[in-house]
């Protein structure tokens, strides 16, 4: 009887033994994942309704714990925790479907997945309003108590948060569908009926303009809308201006809205001082006869791909995006970068950005090459300006005054005054 009772315990304990290193062995082998996005916030929770703790750049290597709800809980370099959006770490953007309004046309359940055998985390009912912040498949995913959840699309009839006027740009005569299953509908909203499903390279007469849609007509007499990143346009534009006072500007202001981008030391953001330096420039080049256009004029989210997309409607003679940097560890990054994707297409505009750049009290960093969607998807010459590391006491004192922002646009407004007359 002891025997077997000795037994026992030692079966017992082996067990016990096995199970500690299956857990150990778990343990070490945490996933560690790479972020492929050019930027990706860290929050305090698993939901965008969490407050923003830091920032990921691309190539940063992070651990994953645990996720929840389509988001990652994650372990830092500096041991912190915090979670990040699964579906941002490998994408340079949520896709177009990003801040989209919408309202509940069914009573249905909501998902942790999507996927219909999924756990179910609430029900929403009709005529509820929702947040689509992206989609996948058949699926959209929405803002749902503090976290996100999943939805079948076709249960969510979705708002045009475009709230523009039709306008009409005499340089547009025609444009030509860039891919295959192009679709045509009735309104500028991708919720508006299909009425035909276009071909590439299919021939259409411009009508108007209505936010990021063309209202056009088909060679078989058809009039619909079509999103303006399906098409090319044939413009009847000079490809450049020769002088500022010619020159159509766009300034974009990064992040906004909900996306505040980097957080500085005393707790302002990003987006704040983008738009303020915005502003500055324009009215500068204002000043000097120059047809300015910005992609924000107040703190509201604007997607990625609309900014690019507005320079290129307008056919834009310089893009440039306005940014401040940030490191990972504060008061570690200092001065200004001027950033381009294409040599040819951007190259010449960096050059004469950063050259007079170098006038603002900040360490100059020079010009380097930027993976950024805003540049990457631009068809017109384009640049990002990092003006300097808003989590750095020197540079933020510099950021945060007027007359820095005066400084930037004088530098800005020199700067293109001589490329337009290269």
């Amino acid at each position: 009887m002891l025997r077997r009772f000795v037994h026992c315990i030692i079966l017992l304990l082996a067990c016990v033994t096995l199970i500690l290193l299956v857990n150990q062995s778990v343990t070490a082998a945490s996933k560690t994942i790479t972020v492929q996005a050019s930027r990706v916030n860290v929050r305090m929770g698993p939901g965008l309704a969490y407050d923003t703790m830091t920032q990921l750049k691309h190539g940063a290597k992070i651990h994953i714990i645990t996720t929840k709800n389509g988001w990652y809980q994650v372990r830092l370099a500096s041991d912190k925790i915090g979670w990040v959006a699964s579906w941002l770490v490998n994408n340079s953007e949520v896709s177009s479907a990003a801040n989209q309004k919408g309202t509940m046309n069914e009573t249905i359940y909501a998902r942790e997945h999507p996927d219909s055998s999924s756990q179910i985390l609430g029900t929403m009912t009709a005529n509820t309003p929702v947040t689509i912040i992206y989609q996948q498949g058949a699926w959209s995913q929405i803002i749902f108590k503090n976290t996100v959840a999943w939805l079948p699309s076709h249960t969510i009839t979705q708002q045009n948060n475009n709230q523009q006027t039709q306008t009409v740009d005499p340089t547009i005569k025609t444009m030509t569908v860039r891919s295959d299953q192009a679709k045509l509908r009735t309104g500028p909203a991708i919720n508006h009926q299909i009425i035909a499903t276009l071909k590439k390279q299919a021939n259409l007469t411009y009508i108007a303009t209505d936010g990021d849609w063309y209202k056009v007509k088909t060679a078989a007499g058809q009039t619909g809308y079509i999103a303006n990143w399906l098409v090319n346009l044939n413009s009847t534009t000079p490809n450049n201006a020769t002088n500022l006072s010619e020159a159509t500007i766009v300034l974009d202001p990064g992040h906004g809205g909900r996306d505040s981008g980097a957080i500085s030391l005393k707790k302002t953001y990003e987006k704040t001082f983008t738009l303020a330096t915005a502003k500055a420039i324009a009215a500068r080049l204002r000043s000097a006869g120059a047809r300015v256009i910005l992609t924000r004029n107040k703190d509201k989210y604007v997607g990625l791909s609309p900014r690019p997309a507005i320079a290129k409607r307008v056919h834009a003679d310089a893009f440039i995006s306005i940014h401040f940097d940030s490191s990972e560890t504060a008061n570690t990054g200092s001065g200004t970068t001027t950033y381009y994707y294409k040599k040819k297409k951007d190259l010449a505009l960096a050059k004469a950005l950063d050259q007079q750049l170098k006038q603002l009290p900040l360490n100059n960093r020079g010009t380097d090459f930027g993976n950024f969607l805003v540049l990457r998807d631009n068809t017109r010459p384009a640049v990002l300006l990092e003006l300097g590391y808003i989590n750095n006491k020197h540079d933020y004192r510099e950021i945060q005054e007027k007359a820095y922002q005066k400084q930037v646009a004088t530098d800005v407004y020199q700067s293109l005054s001589h490329y337009f007359k290269q």
